[in-house]
């Protein structure tokens, strides 16, 4: 339910900072924006530039350091990840786990990181290849098997290490075959993301499956979170709930996007510093420039936070005429 008449000024600054270490990539997924269109140009975050943005913030809970990149080709990511374990009790991101060498998983280990995502899409070597641009399964298996044998070697129980799956009709029949070669890996969490849509590739809403579950998809469900079970694993969807709850959908709403609180508690700072309202954005966005609500690397964030653009978005945001981005959150992706 949407809460009504929400101030467009925010009196503290957020808790929740996403920043995009790199827009860099070494997978070419035909669901992500990054492999159609360049948005900005190619950029890492600097461990100096991580600073100088993290010590505006009196409070920050929780740090994300990925966005339209691969967080490991940014050669500082395991400096900035220590260095903002020593401002937030929680750092993680997401990885493709293509370049986790043996050195790179001792490293992400000795950190601090909290969480290590696994973006893997597929159980077989050819739907990985089809739904993530390059042919790298079997070098991602092997990567994810070093790193969960080095943490247990090491007596380690962090990062916490969990495979995802983005389903769609084009992968949804081996998720039952995911969550195995999760248990095979020694991983014991598997998370199940919708699609975000836009067009682009295998983002389109005919690959979709939110709200459009077929009972034979259901049943493929059903089945992996029996075959979980079975196997003492974790299996659940992005936003705490269930994989069958997130993609049945409910019911129709006239502004799906009112839940959201991301406009009032989070940031997302790209490899360029550009400020915007958050991760999901810059893959639905008409108008990208106009999605830019300031630069954190020119301007003081607080400045930003509550300046003319973010407060014209948020009064927008409470509107029955969204943002350009908000206008199918909830409907066309996960809130």
């Amino acid at each position: 339910m949407a809460t009504a008449g929400r101030p467009p000024v925010v009196a503290t600054l957020p808790r929740s900072l996403y920043l995009e270490t790199t827009n860099r990539c070494d997978s070419k997924c035909q669901t992500c924006i990054r492999t159609f269109q360049s948005l900005e140009p190619p950029a890492d975050l600097t461990l100096a530039q991580v600073k100088a943005i993290a010590e505006q913030f009196p409070v920050l809970e929780r740090v994300v350091l990925h966005g339209i990149g691969e967080p490991l080709l940014n050669t500082e990511i395991f400096e900035i990840v220590a260095y903002l374990k020593s401002r937030a009790p929680t750092v993680l991101f997401n990885s493709d786990a293509i370049s986790l060498t043996a050195e790179r998983a001792r490293r992400l280990i000795e950190s601090g990181l909290d969480e290590y995502r696994v973006s893997l899409d597929a159980a077989t070597r050819e739907t990985y290849r089809r739904l993530r641009g390059v042919d790298q399964f079997d070098r991602v298996v092997a990567n994810v098997r070093r790193l969960v044998e080095l943490e247990r070697e090491r007596g380690r129980s962090v990062p916490r290490v969990s495979l995802w799956f983005t389903a769609s009709r084009a992968n949804l029949d081996e998720l039952p075959a995911f969550v195995q070669l999760a248990a095979d890996l020694g991983v014991d969490e598997v998370y199940v993301q919708r699609l975000v849509f836009n067009g682009l590739g295998l983002a389109t809403a005919e690959n979709a499956l939110h709200g459009r579950l077929h009972r034979q998809e259901q049943e493929l469900l059903d089945a992996a979170e029996g075959l979980a079970h079975t196997l003492g694993l974790a299996l659940r969807a992005s936003g705490l709930t269930t994989p069958l709850v997130s993609l049945t959908g409910g019911a129709p709403s006239p502004r799906p996007w009112a839940g959201c609180q991301r406009p009032w508690t989070l940031s997302y700072v790209t490899a360029n510093g550009n400020v915007l309202p958050c991760c999901i954005s810059p893959w639905v966005a008409r108008n990208y420039q106009a999605l830019i609500l300031g630069n954190a690397l020119a301007e003081p964030f607080a400045d930003i936070w509550n300046g003319e653009r973010y407060r014209r978005f948020r009064i927008n945001f409470e509107s029955a005429s969204p943002p350009d981005p908000c206008r199918g959150c909830g409907l066309l992706w996960s809130i």
